[in-house]
């Protein structure tokens, strides 16, 4: 996706994902209204429905454009740092799953599953620390995809705090790559070290390797 600049492409269509109104995801295709326009193109518009997720890869180095903050907070991040290893995967039938039925998961999810008011209070203090020591904030739209992520994960299996430990490490730990790291090494040493403190030890790992790894590369 970043041979080109993301945010300029795709602009129109991460203003629609943000609205909270699903009849409003509708995209301009043409300014004019023929009688021959296809079905579901109506006054030159094309509804964009619930069960369509938009997924793209794109590389990280110096000959692509990176992509912008404001990118990667409407998105869900998953890197892919280690190399790929051939396997063999098994024969499986498909599976068909309505949207409905998804969302109806997701919101039992959200009911059974949501973030403990303890972790949510640590949350609160790390997002204070950051911001006294590197001035970056969580912000309220990745808060807000935290509390429907991390449900999901736990519904799927997964443990609390390593969902809240890949939010935190994909969506807002990226962000100090924009700032000068060669001058904030300590701060980013001793953001690693309160984390263990905050949520206790061998948690948070994959936040804590980041910002390592992070601190040797600038």
């Amino acid at each position: 996706m970043n041979i080109a600049r993301v945010e300029y492409y795709f602009a129109e269509m991460l203003s629609i994902l943000e609205m909270p109104n699903p009849e409003e995801w509708e995209l301009d295709i043409v300014p004019n209204e023929w009688s021959t326009d296809p079905k579901h193109l109506n006054h030159g518009k094309l509804r964009i429905p619930q069960n369509i997720w938009y997924i793209g890869t794109a590389n990280n180095d110096d000959s692509t454009f990176a992509i912008a903050d404001k990118v990667y907070d409407r998105a869900q991040p998953i890197n892919l740092d280690a190399k790929g290893i051939a396997f063999d995967a098994p024969d499986t039938p498909p599976m068909q799953i309505s949207f409905t039925h998804l969302n109806a998961m997701f919101e039992e999810a959200f009911q059974y599953h949501p973030i403990s008011k303890n972790n949510l209070a640590k949350i609160q203090k790390l997002d204070l620390w950051v911001i006294e020591k590197l001035r970056v904030a969580f912000g309220n739209r990745i808060m807000k995809q935290m509390n429907l992520f991390v449900p999901v994960y736990v519904a799927c299996g997964g443990d609390e705090l390593d969902g809240i430990d890949y939010v935190l490490a994909t969506k807002v730990f990226r962000k100090f790559e924009s700032l000068n790291i060669a001058m904030l090494r300590d701060e980013i040493k001793e953001l690693a070290n309160y984390l263990i403190l905050l949520f206790g030890a061998n948690t948070m790992t994959e936040s804590v390797e980041y910002l390592n790894r992070l601190r040797k590369l600038f």
